[in-house]
């Protein structure tokens, strides 16, 4: 028959998508993908926490974007009355506290959600899934 060849390679290829290392890399590339998105929406005072946005691989086929910078869930969920609700930040109303930059006392009733984390995923993970689907279909069609 005609074809046989070719049509069993393909259904081997599927078969083993989830052990191909090429399907690994197209993941990398989607996480790569929201972790620019996350990082344009990151707000920016010293650019140490925009420049510690990191998309690795967890494990192989398990990729994420995350950050190591403590302070990233202030940012991400707001502070005091303007943070988000649904989470425990504080309940002061506000407080009081020197800034180096300033070189001053401060007084603060929080900061509003950045949501870089929520919004850059929300901005760009069909488009990280397309480019995936794309190259996990290419690599079933070069089978």
């Amino acid at each position: 028959m005609d074809g046989m060849q070719s049509l069993r390679r393909k259904l081997n290829t599927i078969k083993n998508l989830d052990r191909d290392p090429r399907v690994n890399q197209a993941l990398g590339r989607g996480a790569k993908l929201i972790q620019g998105a996350v990082k344009l929406l990151t707000p920016v005072d010293t650019g140490n926490l925009r420049n510690e946005i990191f998309a690795e691989e967890e494990k192989f086929m398990q990729w994420i974007v995350d950050t190591n910078v403590e302070y990233s869930l202030y940012v991400e969920f707001g502070t005091g009355k303007l943070g988000d609700p649904s989470v425990p930040h504080t309940n002061k109303e506000s407080w009081v506290y020197y800034s180096d930059a300033l070189e001053r006392f401060v007084t603060t009733h929080g900061q509003k959600p950045a949501a870089m984390f929520r919004d850059g995923f929300s901005q760009s993970h069909r488009q990280a899934f397309q480019m995936i689907k794309s190259e996990v279909e290419e690599i079933i069609r070069n089978a």
